[in-house]
């Protein structure tokens, strides 16, 4: 069951309606059985109106599941109410509490480890994503203004509203689960909402686990690690799910704990706190989130991250003119990880490009593109397969730009051999992680004078001797 107070699990699920549905009811005469979300409704308004600051501060996972479900079961009983869907009085109890205290039809779903995605296409068509694809599920919500009214609960968990003044609208459930949700008037009515929830993994990924489940290699990993920990900032590019996310994640947990990590989201999804044994902090993090609310912004929380003494800063999803002020701390002695939507290697620069001219810079694009190569000398480009497995497909590095012409050279690459199907007729990628080019003199150097050993550069780049060559 969902974390958190019990006034909040029943107050924003439909506020506008409180009291409407209150009935006063002679006891000892039989009521007409009302559709389910009726009966929602009446109880939940009962609870509200009569109880909300008694339940201010009652926690669900304590006592307040107990006091919930009495309280539902005494307005079932003082408004005599029948269900022409469930006739049994315990089971109406059960189904109204985790209406008003989970998520209804999809509280299973949130919590089931296998589900990655939720997607509502409509009140009445709803599918989930796991690793094996994507299917449609039995269940549905009982009307539009039902699965409307769930939405806007889900939404008020992050403290965002959504209404017809605002009908999409980006936020949290809690921790680790994030929904971007529209409702009417930009969907139509009779639809109720259309609707994304994706859920992070509970368990942190490890880099054993993305080794392990061919994500990636050893050696990639090693040489990412090496490069953040020794100054040379990095953009990671995928489609929507490819786990760009996840992979950022992976890399920032090899981080050495005497640095200062500063992340920027706009809903928590990197865990990076490290605990000894004792349960005491060894490492050095500062989480910080946006809030529409206060109009605290990724370029706020970006420019106050530069007076907080930070050794990497991590915004980790870019998706505005925050990412000129990221590449302008990255040309300036500040180490950058993040992540950005895109569909290829060469495609993140020139859409971390078109991010940065949001800015309304007068430069010309090949500085500014000159500069974002300068602050991001390595992209890493995620990808999620038509089997649906995650792999690493291209770490690069750009040589030049002119003319819209981005050069790069590629320094490791998953090769795509083939696709093979297995006895059930499943499709399984055929294909391996090599490396195929060397880093060049010039990124060596940069690292040999951050503080990185010249015998690891030299894993990545055999011919390179700082005693024989000038690097500007």
């Amino acid at each position: 069951m969902a974390n958190g107070n019990v006034f909040n699990a029943i107050y924003f699920a439909d506020k506008q309606n409180a009291g409407t549905y209150i009935e006063k009811k002679d006891g000892n005469k039989k009521s007409e059985a009302k559709p389910y979300y009726e009966c929602l409704n009446i109880v939940r308004s009962s609870i509200s109106n009569n109880h909300a600051s008694d339940l201010a501060n009652l926690d669900l996972a304590n006592d307040g599941e107990r006091i919930l479900k009495n309280l539902i079961s005494k307005y079932i009983n003082q408004n005599n109410l029948s269900c022409t869907e469930i006739s049994d009085q315990n089971e109406l109890t059960e189904k109204i509490f985790d209406d008003m205290a989970g998520f209804g039809i999809l509280t299973s779903y949130i919590f089931n480890d296998t589900v990655e995605e939720i997607n509502i296409n409509a009140w009445n068509d709803i599918e989930i994503v796991t690793s094996n694809g994507y299917r449609k599920i039995d269940e549905s919500f009982n009307s539009p203004e039902e699965a409307v009214s769930m939405v806007k609960k889900m939404c008020a968990s992050g403290d965002v509203t959504i209404d017809a003044s605002t009908p999409v609208r980006d936020s949290y459930i809690f921790k680790g689960t994030r929904i971007s949700a529209m409702i009417p008037p930009v969907i139509d009515e009779e639809i109720g909402t259309v609707a994304s929830i994706r859920r992070q993994k509970k368990d942190a990924i490890t880099p054993e686990m993305l080794i392990n489940g061919g994500s990636v290699i050893k050696e990639e990993l090693e040489f990412l690690s090496m490069s953040l920990n020794n100054g040379i900032s990095l953009a990671i590019g995928g489609a929507t799910g490819s786990g760009k996310t996840t992979f950022l994640g992976c890399l920032l947990t090899d981080i050495e704990d005497s640095k200062r990590i500063y992340t920027i989201e706009d809903s928590r999804e990197l865990n990076l706190i490290k605990y000894d044994t004792d349960g005491k902090i060894i490492n050095r993090v500062i989480h910080t989130k946006t809030n529409e609310g206060s109009n605290t912004t990724q370029t706020e929380l970006l420019k106050q991250s530069l007076r907080q003494d930070p050794d990497i800063i991590v915004p980790a999803e870019m998706r505005g003119e925050e990412a000129w002020d990221a590449q302008e701390a990255g040309r300036t002695g500040h180490t950058i990880a993040t992540s950005l939507h895109t569909n290829s290697p060469e495609e993140t620069y020139t859409r971390i490009l078109t991010l940065c001219q949001e800015k309304g810079t007068n430069l010309s694009e090949d500085l500014i593109m000159r500069m974002i190569m300068d602050a991001f000398p390595l992209v890493v480009f995620i990808k999620k397969l038509k089997d649906g497995t995650r792999r690493c497909m291209k770490i690069i590095e750009p040589t030049s730009y002119k003319d819209g012409d981005l050069k790069y050279h590629t320094i490791y690459q998953f090769v795509i051999k083939g696709w093979e199907k297995d006895e059930n007729g499943k499709v399984k990628v055929k294909g391996e992680h090599k490396r195929v080019g060397d880093l060049s003199d010039k990124l060596a150097m940069r690292m040999l004078e951050n503080g990185a050993e010249l015998s690891d550069i030299q894993k990545y780049s055999p011919n390179f001797n700082p005693e024989k060559l000038e690097v500007v």
